[in-house]
């Protein structure tokens, strides 16, 4: 017993000292990141917000210009407008590079362009978190402290596993009695209180960072050449809409190559919110807006509706404010970790004062 608890005290140690900055700088972006969507509706809500309320959704009106004026560019629709008075955004893709176009969802007007949307602090704030803003050896770095947070957390309940009924029946208390003392008890408070959300992301984290990895690893993205969208989308929406009235676009792709598809991204209603909002699929022909065969969540197997939920788990905006919130206090407890731990390492480091002994009193006769 005491040979597995000094190994995993040594596993502990290692793995904090040598991936705690980094955790640090993951966990503050992470709980930046849960956000993201809200920092960019208030950064760019003078873009997005239409003087007179539209009375219909077209995107015919405006998809051939966008893909004429943008050649080389994969193009998007991230979501749809949520009320008549919100503008229609178009977001163009062109490897790490993002270009905003928003437009009335009516006429198909240009109403703003922001030519340089990588920039903005949502997503240079997301890049810090997949990649600390280094390419692809920075999302192995990623990959690897993920890994490193997760032998973090298990050799955590190693140690800490006799402390965890008194932590959560608040018997275990913060010591103010010395600095170390006080660094010592919070870490294992904060530890055993984020230790389950820990957990989760770390498993939901890793399987999205050995997704980016992997992605990073195939090589450079391939020419994109948007072929003419010749049909109708507003009609392909609304056919689907028709044919499956459960289901809700949320999310548009458009083909980068002529073997693609228009792609219609949604959700089922009757779908748990941690399927996600986007992970459920029609795609239409884009020469004759023809439907080919769905994809929705809840009819694939157990292990790929496990897979799929991974992501928007990991992203914490799939249910609310609430969720948002607890996402964002959690969120913190492994950079309080990293820190409080440091701070742990640094005073063991430092040399222990030496008690004198006290002198022995003569008896008075």
């Amino acid at each position: 017993m005491k040979k597995r608890i000094k190994r995993s005290f040594s596993i502990h140690h290692w793995c904090g000292l040598i991936a705690g900055m980094f955790v640090l700088v993951i966990s503050l972006s992470g709980v930046i990141l849960v956000f993201d969507d809200e920092i960019d509706d208030a950064m760019f809500a003078s873009h997005s917000r239409l003087e007179t309320p539209a009375t219909a959704l077209h995107i015919d009106k405006s998809i051939s210009w966008v893909r004429a004026e943008n050649p080389g560019w994969d193009i998007r629709v991230p979501a749809l407008p949520a009320s008549p008075s919100e503008a229609l955004l178009y977001e163009l893709r062109q490897g790490q590079l993002r270009r905003w176009l928003f437009v009335h969802p009516e006429t198909g007007e240009k109403l703003a362009t922001v030519g340089q949307a990588h920039n903005r602090f949502a997503y240079v704030v997301l890049n810090i978190h997949y990649n600390l803003l280094s390419g692809t050896p920075g999302k192995i770095v990623v990959l690897l402290v993920g890994v490193a947070l997760l032998f973090l957390t298990i050799t955590g309940f190693i140690l800490y596993r006799r402390s965890i009924l008194k932590v959560l029946t608040f018997r275990q208390k913060i010591s103010f009695s010395s600095r170390r003392s006080m660094f010592s008890s919070l870490h294992r408070v904060v530890g055993v209180w984020a230790l389950a959300f820990n957990l989760l992301m770390c498993v939901t984290g890793l399987s999205l960072a050995i997704t980016v990895v992997n992605a990073a690893l195939k090589g450079g993205p391939k020419e994109i050449a948007v072929p003419q969208i010749t049909t109708s989308v507003d009609a392909a929406m609304a056919e689907a809409n028709a044919a499956y009235p459960e289901f809700e676009i949320t999310y548009l792709r458009f083909p980068v190559n002529e073997e693609g598809k228009i792609q219609l991204l949604g959700r089922l209603h009757s779908d748990p919110s941690y399927y996600g909002r986007f992970y459920s699929k029609l795609q239409a022909d884009y020469t004759t807006g023809e439907l080919g065969t769905p994809y929705f969540v809840r009819d694939q197997s157990l292990l790929d509706r496990f897979l799929t939920s991974l992501h928007p788990i990991h992203f914490g905006d799939f249910a609310g404010l609430l969720v948002q919130l607890l996402y964002a206090f959690f969120g913190l407890m492994p950079g309080i970790l990293s820190i409080s731990g440091f701070v742990i390492w640094y005073y063991r480091q430092q040399p222990q004062p030496t008690r004198k002994p006290r002198p022995i009193a003569k008896a008075v006769r």
